[in-house]
């Protein structure tokens, strides 16, 4: 007996409004001066750049904080 399980998924249409996210907030860092690897942004990525951070939820805080953070300082 054999079964078999064929499942196709389009990924690229649930990950385009995460991009939309993650561009406005490199947007946001640049317009403040930031540059660099952003490590608060870790929550989008598999494999973080300068974090070793790979929680959810901690990833989640911390991008939260950045944010809040960033919302709070005025672009030069």
């Amino acid at each position: 007996m054999t079964m078999q399980f064929t499942w196709q998924g389009c990924d690229s249409a649930l990950a385009a409004p995460l991009v939309l996210d993650l561009v406005r907030l490199v947007a946001r860092a640049h317009a403040l001066g930031d540059s660099g690897p952003l490590p608060a942004l870790g929550f989008f990525f598999k494999a973080p750049l300068a974090s070793d951070e790979h929680r959810l939820a901690e990833q989640w805080d911390a991008l939260r904080t950045w944010t809040h953070d960033c919302g709070e300082r005025v672009a030069p």
